[in-house]
């Protein structure tokens, strides 16, 4: 979002250092769960039609918490 360069995550042995952070949005439309045993109620959900990634760095992260 900010513009800047991102570094790829580097692992190490117990641990490992993220640079960006990938969010998943996009189009959604109402879904509902149905479920074959009687006693159980339906569920609803919102489902993701369209996928849009966004990829934030580390700093506009914390910027927005």
């Amino acid at each position: 979002m900010c513009g800047r360069h991102v570094n790829p995550t580097v692992h190490f042995k117990d641990y490992c250092v993220v640079d960006y952070y990938i969010e998943i949005t996009g189009e959604t439309q109402p879904a509902i769960i149905t479920s074959k045993e009687q006693d159980k109620p339906e569920g609803s959900y919102l489902k993701l039609t369209s996928i849009k990634e966004i990829i934030r760095c580390v700093d506009c992260v914390k910027k927005n918490r």
